[in-house]
């Protein structure tokens, strides 16, 4: 989900309880909210009812009819994405109604911009990497937005190849249909791809667990809806419950990928741990410059965690393909699920219930969950070679607004909560799960060389990433050095 409809349910979701025990009046069942109510109205007669909060579509409706005209004289927006990875295609360009509710919404997404800026989107799926570098070098104004994935556009990006969206006039970034998180990730005030409404691939790449109801009531544990709502979803509360799962079913002595475990994850697995815990590899200075600057005390001690969990005891299973590990879920052989949201729909024919759950905190102090989304999610950018800017960020603008009010519903509320999901709590638990998703330097611009010590460490056992760190720290210095460099000389 994007933006604002996860702000608004996540901090619903929040404050419920909050108002559920406080002492406002009339929520204790006594008489005093009537009683200071009367009082208000003898003392100073009857109030006005506030206005209603403006509809948050009409606003985005507004907002469209208010961008400047573009007029393409009925000619291509040639687009460029990612092509056959995940929805890359879909999200941006489909051929026909087919009832399917997030199809027609981007074809219907796409009429509302072709009629307003009188164009016709026009889809290259292909190597947007060689896509961009060709159109850039040979000055073809083809592509007027491409959509990469994270790690090709950080590539592109410093080689100057891409616009700065912090100079394009006409696009409100900070609206709700805008990622503010890719936003944050500036280097040198520069913003060179960004997230929102407009690509859906980066929410299907985002880490969530899947949960088998059977089998944790086989096992004799409670749903941990309750513990997520607390916020005692931990890394020690997920471990303790994994514990003892692990059967060898087939009693050969091997456990194997036909035996049961209480958790089964990708490679990828242990790395969202480190995220869901708060931690990044890359942070700001006072001056908004990028720094390496790890909590190498909390690193070691949530790797210290998260060894237990994938190395000791048979608790996980790290299956050798991603296919291997969706049949043991679907199959019951499988308590914990770690995998990204798009795999609520690739197990919605999986006969037992299952539920939904954030990435595990690191400790109750932690007031937030928080999850990351695999490199190979989709971004929006613009080539240098795009041509006419002005024409160019209205239908960018256009599109954000449009799939802000027509895509990311019919992806969210429908196709997700309503069609996949079991239960009404898988719906809350993933408004919270992607309420707070980290954009990490350190990860997405893969040059640095340190995204991936954490899972590498949790996996083999090791609990040493201080001298692992300190063996790529040197080039890792040297290559952000460089990052800055680059984009503080591009125009």
């Amino acid at each position: 989900m994007k933006r604002t409809i996860l702000w608004i349910l996540a901090l619903s979701l929040l404050l419920a309880p909050l108002s559920s025990c406080s002492n406002a009046p009339g929520q204790d069942g006594s008489s005093d909210g009537n009683a200071a109510a009367s009082d208000a109205s003898d003392a100073g007669g009857e109030q006005e009812a506030a206005p209603p909060e403006p509809d948050k579509y009409d606003l985005a409706r507004a907002k469209f009819d208010e961008i400047a005209d573009a007029d393409f004289d009925g000619a291509d927006f040639g687009i460029a994405s990612q092509a056959a990875t995940g929805n890359s295609e879909k999200e941006i360009w489909v051929e026909e109604l087919t009832g399917d509710v997030v199809n027609d919404a981007v074809y219907n997404r796409n009429l509302s911009v072709n009629a307003r800026f009188n164009c016709s989107i026009a889809l290259t799926p292909g190597d947007v990497n060689s896509i961009v570098r060709q159109a850039v070098t040979s000055g073809d104004s083809s592509y007027k937005l491409v959509f990469p994935n994270m790690a090709t556009a950080a590539s592109i990006a410093q080689i100057g190849y891409l616009h700065d969206y912090m100079k394009l006039d006409g696009l409100n970034l900070t609206e709700p249909w805008w990622d503010q998180g890719t936003l944050a990730m500036q280097i040198e005030g520069k913003v060179f791809f960004m997230n929102g409404d407009i690509n859906y691939l980066d929410n299907d790449v985002t880490y969530i667990q899947l949960f088998n109801k059977q089998l944790i009531a086989d096992v004799g544990l409670d749903v941990p809806y309750e513990l997520v709502r607390e916020g005692k979803w931990t890394i020690d509360a997920f471990r303790q419950m994994c514990m003892n799962v692990t059967t060898d079913l087939d009693g050969d002595g091997a456990y194997t990928d036909r035996d049961r475990y209480g958790y089964v994850t990708t490679g990828e697995g242990p790395c969202t741990f480190f995220y869901g815990s708060g931690l990044t590899l890359v942070s700001y200075d006072a001056d908004g410059h990028p720094i390496l600057d790890v909590d190498m005390d909390k690193t070691v001690a949530a790797l210290e965690k998260v060894v237990k969990i994938v190395s000791e005891d048979n608790i996980t299973r790290i299956p050798s393909d991603v296919a291997t590990g969706k049949t043991m879920f679907m199959e019951d052989r499988v308590l914990f699920y770690g995998e990204v949201l798009s795999y609520i729909v690739n197990v919605r024919d999986m006969e037992t219930a299952f539920g939904v759950l954030p990435i595990p905190k690191y400790d109750e102090a932690q007031s937030q969950y928080y999850t990351y989304c695999n490199a190979i999610a989709s971004t929006a950018a613009v080539p240098v070679s795009a041509g006419d800017l002005p024409m160019v960020t209205s239908v960018l603008e256009g599109m954000a607004i449009q799939s802000f009010i027509q895509v990311t519903p019919a992806y969210y509320d429908i196709a997700l909560t309503r069609k996949y999901a079991r239960d009404n709590e898988s719906s809350e638990m993933l408004d919270i799960a992607l309420a707070n998703r980290v954009y990490d330097i350190g990860r997405f611009f893969s040059q640095l060389g340190i995204g991936d010590i954490f899972q590498k460490l949790a996996a083999s056992g090791s609990t040493d990433f201080a001298s692992s760190f300190a063996k790529s720290e040197k080039v890792a210095k040297k290559m952000l050095e460089k990052l800055i460099r680059d984009f503080s000389a591009i125009e």
